[in-house]
């Protein structure tokens, strides 16, 4: 009995791995978005570069308490081909620039728009991460916190 329960747990490995292969990889939406100090952020201006898309708040507790690794994985990456976009939803121009002094962000950060939110599949949670290859393909999404080192073990694959 115990055979065919491994078998068959190999069938069913076999044929998700094959399904996964196999699935369409789906573009990331391209955006052009404002920055706090009024400068353009568009993604295809990044192409070739590995984009974490996250979506946060000012007034998001596990928003901020994800900021100083994302900083920290930024800037150990950034000279290899990472970049991040923060998206603060919801969140006013003074609360953003209030944070990104505290969190000494140093990654582009843009102000959210009901288009984008809708592009990205209706963002109703922050926070809400993609992953987005150097090829423009969405290849990861999170909702939900990010724990110290997490993003940074997403990430470093796909900077190869």
């Amino acid at each position: 009995m115990a055979i065919i329960k491994k078998i068959y747990f190999l069938i069913a490995a076999i044929y998700m791995m094959t399904f996964f292969c196999y699935a369409e990889t789906k573009k990331a939406p391209d955006f052009t978005l404002t920055d706090i100090n009024g400068y353009k952020i568009t993604l295809s201006s990044y192409k070739g570069k590995v984009v974490v898309l996250n979506f946060w708040a000012s007034w998001c507790p596990p928003c901020r308490q994800e900021i100083p690794d994302f900083v920290k994985t930024y800037e150990a990456y950034k000279d290899k081909g990472l970049i991040i976009i923060g998206v603060a939803v919801n969140s006013s121009v003074a609360d953003i620039k209030k944070l990104l002094k505290e969190y000494k962000i140093t990654y582009p950060v843009a102000i959210s728009t009901s288009s984008i939110e809708e592009a990205y599949g209706n963002i109703t949670v922050v926070p809400t991460t993609f992953l987005i290859d150097k090829q423009g393909n969405l290849v990861d999404k999170k909702i939900g916190m990010f724990r110290e080192g997490e993003l940074e073990k997403i990430v470093q694959p796909f900077l190869k």
